[in-house]
């Protein structure tokens, strides 16, 4: 499965989008590549009350994305007539 990541300069978490045929996946991977759950315990105690992660993307970050998605989505899905 082809992968991309997109780096967040702002917290300690990237997003990574991945796909195959006829599927996409965006995720969010810790920095230290330690696991979530860790990193969750290790910043704000009980990983388990937490409902969502989220990252934080520059312009940059922001465009590399969305260029990110479209090439997924055209490899998983084929292009848009």
């Amino acid at each position: 499965m082809p992968k991309e990541t997109i780096y967040d300069e702002a917290s300690m978490y990237d997003m990574e989008i991945g796909w195959a045929r006829e599927n996409v996946q965006v995720g969010l991977v810790t920095r230290e590549r330690i696991p979530i759950v860790q990193q969750l315990a290790k910043d704000a105690g009980d990983p388990a009350m937490f409902t969502s992660l989220w990252g934080t993307l520059d312009r940059a970050g922001c465009n590399r994305m969305i260029k990110m998605l479209r090439k997924a989505r055209d490899e998983a899905f084929g292009r848009d007539e």
